[in-house]
């Protein structure tokens, strides 16, 4: 063997060693995962046949159709955590004007009792 052949077999030597490392990570991370419970959801057949034909309709749509039904799906998501927000925020703006109520009539309230 020449200078630059046990070079390179030296070098595919380090390589495989890497690989074989990279390999014994992963299988790590399989351990890991395997050790998670996983929680599977099985709908009634009903809801099952709902699904599947929803999924066989979508699939059934040209490109053009299934970009316009997932922007429609992301508009009416951001169109619900909007209506969410303007919900939580009129009820913390309710909160926040019955406590200055409450203290003002409580402050009334000691002003008139104490003359």
């Amino acid at each position: 063997m020449s200078f630059s052949e046990r070079d390179l077999q030296n070098k595919l030597d380090e390589m495989s060693a890497d690989l074989d490392r990279e390999v014994d990570v992963h299988s790590d991370t399989k351990d890991i995962e395997a050790k998670f419970a996983q929680v599977e959801i099985n709908p009634s057949p009903e809801v099952q046949n709902w699904i599947d034909s929803g999924k066989n309709i979508f699939n059934s749509l040209p490109k053009f159709g299934k970009v316009a039904v997932a922007v429609g799906g992301v508009w009416i998501g951001f169109s619900i955590v909007g209506a969410v927000l303007h919900v939580v925020s009129s009820i913390l703006s309710l909160a926040v004007i019955g406590l200055v109520l409450y203290v003002g009539y409580r402050l009334f309230n000691s002003n008139s009792e104490s003359n």
